[in-house]
């Protein structure tokens, strides 16, 4: 087992990731994601004893490529998660192999054992989670989706950044919302799903759930509202 990665290591790593296809990788420490507000609901969530970091990934997801976010019936959902999946498994190949590190390529659904990954990516320094609920990157604002990895190393951590997109924004996001989910002055989870089930039936209507051609396309419309990030198409 290793103990502890310093920077040097930290960056091979972060390196190997984006060489697998990564748009963003950064390390979190488990004490830190404890901490984190999901967390604070969720403290019952159990995880194996030799996790001591977690390495999150990121997929950047943008408005001209659609399809990565469309959910079907093969294994992991959608395009996006299958090449976040493939990633993650080389990187652990990787991590063995070459530092003796042992990383497990962690579920994407909380009660099958994985983590809120919003949380993950904010400890890691990669985003803020913003006004519209969503993680917002710097260089690709909301449009990611991200994986995550328990390693059984300790890290030289550089946390939460200082992002703030927020701050000084009008807020389009809230406004694009076809159910006015933040009508109320934040985020109301229920509104959301509404959309999300009525996404989904409009896609059992074109094509029958059966069919290997079923596809969900679910809203994103406060993702490619956000300003936030240089790829907004």
């Amino acid at each position: 087992m290793a103990e502890h990665m310093k920077t040097e290591m930290i960056q091979a790593v972060i390196g190997k990731a984006e060489k697998t296809g990564a748009s963003l990788a950064g390390i979190a420490g488990i004490d830190d994601i404890k901490a984190s507000p999901s967390y604070e609901i969720h403290k019952k969530t159990e995880w194996p004893e030799n996790a001591r970091s977690v390495l999150v990934v990121g997929l950047e997801h943008p408005k001209s490529e659609p399809s990565l976010d469309w959910w079907d019936r093969g294994k992991g959902g959608t395009p996006g998660n299958r090449k976040l999946m493939a990633m993650a498994d080389s990187i652990a190949k990787w991590l063995i192999s070459d530092f003796a590190i042992s990383a497990r390529n962690l579920p994407y659904y909380l009660e099958k054992g994985g983590i809120f990954l919003k949380d993950a990516a904010v400890s890691a320094g990669l985003g803020v989670i913003g006004k519209n609920n969503l993680l917002i990157t710097p260089a690709f604002g909301p449009r990611i989706r991200f994986r995550a990895l328990f390693l059984d190393a300790t890290s030289d951590l550089s946390g939460p950044g200082d992002f703030s997109p927020c701050a000084d924004c009008h807020m389009p996001c809230r406004k694009a919302c076809p159910r006015k989910a933040f009508d109320q002055g934040a985020y109301i989870r229920a509104d959301c799903k509404k959309q999300m089930m009525a996404d989904k039936v409009s896609s059992k209507n074109s094509e029958t759930e059966a069919s290997p051609a079923f596809r969900v396309k679910y809203c994103r419309a406060c993702e490619f509202a956000c300003p936030a990030g240089k790829s907004c198409g």
